[in-house]
């Protein structure tokens, strides 16, 4: 049994040994993370990207893209996520957005959103019961982004 025991900790330890130089070199400033990911056809979490982009609001100058709804957890769905509003490019946005966001594309507006983008300050108003709050404001360089705490109306 011990002898079992050895061998499987030494083989997850030799496994280990590729994603921990991943990691390295990423750190390094050398991307070999896209190729890792590719090669092994893992995916980033829907937590860390804000999840696909659901809908693109064209207005001209800049285009506002709405995420899925993200729910995802290790295992099944989690009871409350979040729902990310991403605007692009940000040197193209204007010093105000103001905004409805239809979460679950029923053609009624979930919330309504107002970005100031000079101060990267929002505020958002619920007009659905599975709407909680700002859960904040990010610049994501590419974007400007919001993200919204959202109850899972699945659980």
């Amino acid at each position: 049994m011990a002898t079992v025991k050895s061998v499987l900790g030494y083989t997850a330890a030799a496994l280990g040994i590729p994603i921990m130089v991943v990691g390295l070199l990423g750190f390094a400033g050398i991307d070999l993370g896209g190729p890792f990911l590719k090669a092994t056809g893992l995916k980033t979490s829907a937590n860390w990207t804000g999840g696909e982009v659901a809908q693109t609001i064209d207005h001209g100058n800049y285009r506002t893209e709405v995420h899925r709804p993200v729910f995802d957890a290790l295992i099944g769905e989690r009871k409350e996520g979040f729902i990310q509003v991403a605007w692009r490019p940000p040197d193209s946005l204007p010093a105000r957005i103001d905004e409805q966001i239809d979460v679950d594309a029923d053609g009624q507006a979930d919330f309504r959103v107002v970005l100031e983008t000079a101060t990267r300050e929002a505020t958002v108003t619920p007009s659905s019961p599975d709407v909680m709050e700002l859960e904040g404001v990010y610049d994501l360089g590419e974007s400007l982004a919001v993200r919204v705490k959202l109850k899972n109306p699945r659980r």
